[in-house]
């Protein structure tokens, strides 16, 4: 697998460094009047063991290194802020032993400080958390895991692991030899969490006790699609229809490209019901032309709006922009979200900026989009257009910069 994998992305780097982009701001593209002048921190993970900070002032139109944080074999693959504490930094360890580590930002500076590790299962690879509670998903461990934390950054050593092996590979065999849970999601109620497991076509939900986890009856998806990431949304005005079915959870399935949306509801009596509303394609049949050589495109991230109106999916190694002035681009497929169901209207495909847009992420006011590419070693911004959705000159402007060695993660802090 090791091999296989190197081989995978030694041809996606070739192909992608057919055109070189550059890291370099232009600037005579001038400022933005119009926007305030105020600094962004951001923070990278990167898969030589960095989390890298980031400054961006939309008005200066500048995006610079400030720090960067380096510990041996570390693999950083996903970040998230304390619940409260904003200035506390909690990162995944993908590598073995995997688990948790924590760090203090220090806004004036853009330091960072190691507060403390506990250690886990291998591959831990998200972190989502319900008040004090620090739920992880483990792909390569097979394993969901849970932590105790608190306001001062220490974290406990591991209260609960559930760990699952299949009987037999799913239909993809090379992707779906075991069970392999690829991200952890609280729901908007804070009474269930989750799990998207790619290995073995389930969303694996658990109830959440006090400090503790308990597992719940899995939800199936469609054989080897390959369930990756998922979002909730809570519908504030629905159709009387849907009047007793307010949330919705979008879930991308990596290994066959598509977006499955499902109503759930919650009963008095405990139970937790999906109802498959729809299933859509992240990439249109006509609109990649990737090379033969290039690996299978595979869906990735997915995040919804701040303002709750469009769903993105990112879509790597597709290719579907191989013309662009700053060489090949993936793209992120675009929805429209109806207001009152919940369903989503595929719109049209935005360009990445690069190749393997893995993760992607707005800060808080949704005005900006900032995009990890882990095999251009590129984090890209864009300013996002309220009414469209879409990204602002995607096609003739770029602000990026450089982050060594395979970003996978970047977050607003």
């Amino acid at each position: 697998m090791l091999g296989l994998d190197f081989i995978r992305r030694l041809a996606v780097r070739s192909l992608a460094l057919i055109q070189p982009r550059s890291d370099l701001v232009n600037e005579s593209q001038g400022k933005y009047s119009y926007l305030e002048n105020k600094d962004y921190l951001l923070s990278v993970g990167s898969y030589n063991g960095d989390i890298t900070v980031l400054k961006y002032n939309p008005f200066q139109n500048t995006l610079t290194k400030v720090s960067t944080y380096n510990q041996p074999s570390f693999q950083p693959s996903w970040q998230t802020t304390h619940p409260t504490q904003k200035d506390i930094i909690y990162s995944t360890d993908e590598g073995n032993p995997g688990g948790l580590i924590s760090l203090r930002l220090d806004r004036g500076s853009g330091e960072l400080k190691k507060l403390g590790k506990s250690e886990g299962i291998n591959g831990t690879v998200s972190i989502a958390f319900h008040g004090e509670l620090a739920i992880v998903a483990a792909y390569t461990g097979h394993s969901v895991q849970t932590f105790e934390t608190n306001e001062a950054g220490d974290i406990s050593q591991v209260r609960d692991t559930f760990t699952y092996f299949l009987g037999e590979p799913g239909p993809n065999k090379e992707r779906q030899e075991s069970s392999h849970p690829h991200q952890v999601i609280v729901d908007p109620t804070g009474h269930y969490v989750v799990a998207p497991d790619l290995g073995a076509d389930l969303l694996r939900l658990y109830t959440i006790n006090g400090s503790h986890l308990s597992e719940f009856q899995s939800i199936p998806v469609t054989p080897g699609s390959g369930p990756r990431h998922a979002a909730f949304l809570v519908i504030d005005k629905p159709d009387e229809i849907f009047e007793r079915n307010r949330t919705i959870i979008y879930v991308v399935n990596e290994l066959q490209n598509t977006l499955t949306v499902y109503k759930t509801r919650q009963y008095d009596n405990g139970t937790f019901v999906f109802h498959q509303v729809q299933n859509l394609d992240t990439l249109p049949p006509t609109s990649t032309r990737q090379l033969v050589s290039v690996p299978s495109p595979t869906a990735g991230e997915i995040v919804i709006s701040k303002d709750k109106r469009f769903l993105y999916v990112s879509n790597r190694n597709d290719y579907s922009f191989s013309d662009r002035k700053f060489g090949a681009s993936d793209s992120i497929a675009l929805y429209k979200v109806d207001p009152l169901t919940g369903f989503v209207t595929f719109v049209k495909l935005l360009q990445a900026g690069g190749i393997t847009p893995r993760h992607f992420s707005f800060d808080e006011s949704g005005k900006f989009v900032a995009i990890a590419l882990q095999e251009t070693d590129t984090i890209v911004i864009y300013r996002v257009d309220p009414a469209t959705g879409e990204f602002v000159d995607a096609e003739t402007h770029e602000l990026s910069i450089h982050v060594s060695d395979r970003p996978v993660c970047v977050n607003w802090l």
